[in-house]
């Protein structure tokens, strides 16, 4: 493959340039100077990333500009290439038309960048806007979540809600136009151009705009104090400006390998400027807009935190003065503690194991003495109806003694009761009366041997009614645990969300927001031509779908892996950049009617954050 004639290098495309390059540097026993490091820098910085939502391809955008400056810095400390080295004809064009293609290229990545950066700065000030307008219908709460550091401080340095309103609301809808523009310029410069012309013109623009995005235009401090003797604070900051020549302004083009290295140099400078501009720009920033984001949930918890602290401080100052009266209530407490839990879950859980698995069951009634106290009854009547009827038959005696018929005893009882006094001395009442006493004794015996069956009967149930007290207790103080731990995490932490319910209603809003700007572009009749949005609208758009993916991406473990999938594939469905209008609306309509959690509010399908 040859190099490049003039005549082709104005119409040659980047992967041709690519081409071209790897050819000179793989030519002969000596490569083309400087073409290896431009082929690959070129490589880098070669891919179309396309998709409208910053958080999509961040790191690899950054990743890249990395890599090149990298690239750069090396070549120029450690290449050994003779300067004077001169190009011919041919090579000088190839090598020229792919200098021009870095220098885009990497522009386009610095605009891509810089987009991110703007959107992730500005995502918390929708949120911040918000809060203050709430927090602006509730003097109090207002008043007291300023704190003791506000109450101190001169009226001249106090800022109103209503001016933290109005610079957050200014600075949101500067910097939606700024994102609105570099979105703009970033489609139209990852366009295939093969103008070479064109390319460096689209450079050039690119780089003023990141001059004007990365400079304090649009960062609108609060201002201090009230009335006529308001003022405003200076803010730090250093305007950084951008190479916009590939060649200094003595060159209009390359002939020996040290204009390239000089290119480079520039470029690698372009490079360490940008990541300056980038840091002072967010610096500035917070620093502007550092009093008008809402305070930390802990600083406007200050109030419960200090009454905590002072009960905390005071239940220990107690605890230190009254050491022996704490360590006795300790033990107690214990003790009790201990008891409870032995009678009310190992004992009941011992008897449970050793009725269900080892069939061991308790006994009241000893089964040995039963039978003897029926067997002594038994001779008791048998001795007694022979002395009393000694007539009686053998069968008639073993009637008796086989049922314990206490009826003879009954009948010879009642006679010998109407000489109660004589029959006491030389009668036999006092041998009824103990064989009564042994009657009563083997009936107590029998009662206690059905006590046994009830109780084997039930004992599962009574042992499991025991440990019910255990559960019951041990249930509600888990349940009151995580209800505080709950309240105080949500009540510190700077969590965006904690309940599913909470990341549809945002989910719907947002997609709400998005509808609305795709339906005032897809104004014109029968969908032959789309309105483009300005640069303000655009700026929302992208900052809604920036919400969109980043609110999902890090909530999606509230819902199930299959709601996952389907919801993640319609998003991607929708933040496409080459769908039409009409189409992202169809996107959006089904996505209403087939994920049921952005029309309820149910909880039934997802998982609480507490949970």
């Amino acid at each position: 493959m040859e190099p490049l004639a003039d005549a082709d290098a104005a119409t040659a495309t980047p992967a041709e340039v690519v081409k071209h390059l790897v050819e000179l540097s793989r030519r002969g026993s000596e490569p083309i100077p400087n073409s290896d490091v431009l082929f690959s820098a070129l490589a880098v910085v070669s891919h179309c990333y396309s998709v409208p939502v910053p958080s999509h391809s961040a790191g690899a955008i950054a990743d890249a500009l990395h890599q090149v400056h990298h690239m750069m810095q090396q070549h120029r400390l450690f290449a050994e290439i003779d300067p004077k080295y001169e190009y011919t004809a041919m090579q000088k064009a190839t090598i020229e038309v792919g200098l021009r293609t870095l220098w885009a290229h990497v522009t386009t990545y610095q605009l891509h960048n810089a987009l991110i950066d703007i959107v992730r700065t500005i995502d918390p000030l929708p949120r911040a806007i918000m809060y203050w307008k709430k927090l602006r219908k509730r003097h109090v709460r207002a008043t007291l979540q300023d704190g003791p550091m506000e109450w101190f401080l001169p009226s001249s340095e106090r800022i109103t809600i209503d001016e933290k309103i109005r610079s957050l609301e200014a600075t949101l809808e500067e910097h939606l136009k700024k994102v609105g523009m570099l979105k703009e310029l970033t489609s139209k410069s990852m366009n295939e151009s093969t103008d070479i012309v064109q390319l460096t013109k689209d450079m050039q623009e690119g780089l003023r705009l990141l001059e004007l995005v990365h400079s304090t235009s649009g960062i609108i401090p609060p201002r201090k104090g009230e009335g006529t003797f308001m003022k405003m604070d200076p803010l730090p900051f250093v305007a950084i400006e951008f190479a916009d020549s590939i060649f200094p302004d003595d060159h209009d083009g390359i002939v020996l390998a040290e204009d390239v290295l000089e290119s480079f140099q520039r470029l690698e400078e372009n490079l360490n400027r940008f990541k300056r501009a980038q840091e002072q720009f967010v610096s500035c920033f917070k620093f502007a807009m550092a009093r008008c984001f809402p305070p930390s949930k802990l600083r406007q918890r200050w109030l419960h935190v200090t009454v905590a602290a002072l009960c905390v401080t005071t239940g220990g100052i107690w605890v230190f003065n009254n050491q022996k009266e704490f360590q006795a209530a300790a033990t107690t407490f214990r003790t009790a503690l201990q008891e409870f839990f032995n009678e009310h879950m190992i004992e009941p859980v011992q008897a449970i194991v050793g009725e269900v698995i080892l069939n061991q069951k308790p006994e009241i009634q000893d089964p040995g003495a039963l039978l003897d106290t029926k067997l002594s009854l038994q001779r008791m009547l048998s001795d007694f109806v022979k002395d009393t009827n000694p007539s009686v038959s053998k069968e008639e005696l073993q009637r008796v003694m086989n049922e314990m018929d206490m009826s003879v005893v009954s009948l010879q009882y009642e006679k010998q009761l109407s000489s109660a006094v004589r029959n006491l001395m030389s009668g036999d009442i006092v041998r009824m009366l103990l064989i009564q006493v042994q009657f009563i004794k083997k009936e107590l015996m029998v009662a206690m041997g059905a006590i046994d069956e009830l109780m084997h009967a039930n004992q599962l149930n009574l042992q499991i009614m025991a440990t019910v007290p255990t559960f019951i207790v041990f249930g509600g103080v888990y349940t009151l645990a995580k209800n505080v731990f709950a309240y105080i995490y949500k009540r510190t932490s700077e969590r965006l969300f904690y309940d599913p319910s909470e990341i549809a209603g945002f989910l719907r809003n947002n997609l709400r927001d998005i509808e609305r700007l795709l339906n005032k572009q897809n104004r014109s009749p029968n969908g032959q031509q789309e309105e483009v949005l300005g640069v303000r609208d655009l700026g929302f758009l992208i900052l809604l779908l920036h919400q969109l993916r980043d609110i999902f991406d890090s909530y999606k473990m509230f819902f199930q892996e299959e709601e996952q999938e389907r919801f993640e594939e319609d998003l991607n469905d929708l933040i496409e950049e080459g769908l039409l209008v009409s189409q992202q609306l169809a996107v959006i309509q089904r996505m209403y009617h087939s994920h049921p959690f952005l029309y309820t509010n149910t909880k039934a399908t997802a998982r609480s954050l507490l949970s």
